[in-house]
């Protein structure tokens, strides 16, 4: 099973099919962008692949959390793991 990489809340809905997260839940450094892929998850679900949709300066993060498991979407393999070393 993939590691969470962001803790999210799948009940913070921004709008609908969007979440909301914050950096400062990251499960290890972060420096994600629009358009990168995160694995988010809780201590309730499993985790999922998201779709970073925007970031704001302060470390809000606006995501879009793809249905079914991770290693079932394709980007889960090719994504840029956006990490502070990256």
């Amino acid at each position: 099973m993939p590691i969470v990489e962001l803790w999210v809340d799948d009940h913070q809905e921004y709008e609908p099919s969007i979440v909301t997260g914050h950096l400062r839940h990251a499960r290890i450094p972060l420096d994600p962008h629009a358009g990168d892929y995160l694995v988010v998850g809780d201590d309730e679900v499993a985790p999922a692949l998201a779709l970073v949709v925007s970031r704001e300066a302060e470390g809000t993060i606006r995501l879009r959390i793809l249905p079914g498991p991770v290693d079932s979407h394709p980007e889960f393999n090719t994504r840029r793991i956006p990490t502070l070393a990256s």
